[in-house]
């Protein structure tokens, strides 16, 4: 049975995804903040981690995946899925050391770190990462530069790792506006209307995520744009996740 490890798993395209591989039968971890939960997710086990700290995830995660190991004392990931996220909005003018270090913190250094501990696990199963990126990865806008860019980065990143490690898919995903709490605080900060029926569904994300994932192992989706129907392209404010 496939066993994978989901980031973000509380809410929003995070928990739609765990629903997804639980309905198809894989075993899926959620990852979630210390003394956080699942909101009754039936997971096969949380792993607490801070991703806000990122040097403190090797002391969580070391004992997550002996327990993840085999018979053979081996552990094996089929796939890990980075969710989670942070936006701080605003102009770059107001933007302040610790909005800037934090978006950058959670969104990139977090997910490298994350990636470095289960490198061998991924490796020995041939798995999959999965780096849910944004439009804001594509085309940088106010007031969600600072968020843009670190985004950017995850996409440089995942270029490296691809590189990398042959052996592991690095699959990433550029979703537009999607029916989130994040886009409901982003459309905020832009004074703009939430329009729910306009934006992407987060089963509909998740279900494009479920492929990058299960997708027959001769083939991997190395980055996809996925946009709701009809909007604009990913240069206007419109393609912001």
């Amino acid at each position: 049975m496939p066993s994978y490890l989901i980031t973000g798993v509380s809410r929003g395209i995070g928990r739609t995804v765990s629903e997804r591989l639980l309905a198809a039968g894989h075993r899926v971890f959620g990852l979630v903040r210390p003394g956080g939960s699942a909101g009754g997710l039936p997971l096969a086990g949380l792993l607490a981690a801070d991703l806000a700290q990122p040097a403190s995830l090797a002391a969580s995660v070391a004992p997550w995946l002996s327990a993840l190991a085999g018979s053979d004392g081996v552990a094996r990931l089929d796939g890990v899925v980075h969710c989670a996220g942070i936006v701080r909005p605003g102009p770059l003018g107001g933007s302040v050391v610790a909005d800037l270090t934090e978006q950058f913190r959670v969104n990139v250094t977090a997910v490298a770190e994350l990636n470095r501990l289960l490198l061998p696990a991924l490796r020995e199963a041939r798995g999959t990462v999965v780096l849910v990126n944004s439009g804001s990865g594509l085309n940088a806008r106010t007031p969600l530069v600072a968020y843009g860019a670190s985004k950017f980065a995850l996409r440089a990143y995942a270029d490296g790792l691809r590189q990398e490690e042959p052996a592991v898919r690095v699959c990433t995903l550029f979703p537009g506006r999607t029916a989130t709490d994040m886009q409901r605080s982003v459309r905020q900060a832009e004074a703009g209307e939430y329009r729910e029926a306009d934006y992407l569904r987060p089963d509909t994300v998740a279900g494009v995520i479920e492929l990058m994932l299960t997708l027959p192992s001769d083939g991997v989706l190395t980055d996809v744009t996925l946009r709701p129907s009809g909007a604009p392209g990913p240069s206007s404010p419109d393609a912001h996740r």
